[in-house]
């Protein structure tokens, strides 16, 4: 079995710490302040993540992320299920899922 995860998280503050806010002051024109425009474009790009997300898992999709140099990028799930699920289950990995609710599946 591959490993290509890279054991790196950031939560949306994160992402946005050095996004241009003022390059779309006029794309919402009905947030009066600067702080409601930022919480609108965080909302926009999770509710745009969260549908990609569900798309990769639940069609057995891959997303191929916008590149502007040589190196791309990609997010793929593969499903884990039968025995080698129980196996990884018995050794600590999905222990944060309801095996029952997901039919003994993990991503």
């Amino acid at each position: 079995m591959k490993h290509f995860a890279l054991g790196w998280a950031c939560n949306l503050n994160d992402l946005f710490v050095r996004f241009p806010y003022e390059k779309c002051k006029n794309l919402i024109k009905t947030y009066k302040t600067k702080q409601l425009r930022r919480q609108k474009i965080k909302r926009v790009f999770r509710t745009g993540a969260e549908v990609i997300l569900n798309d990769i898992i639940e069609n057995n999709n891959t997303f191929q992320l916008p590149s502007l140099g040589y190196y791309g990028g990609e997010i793929h799930f593969e499903p884990v299920t039968g025995s080698e699920f129980k196996e990884l289950r018995a050794k600590g990995k999905f222990s944060g899922i309801d095996f029952l609710e997901t039919l003994f599946t993990g991503y």
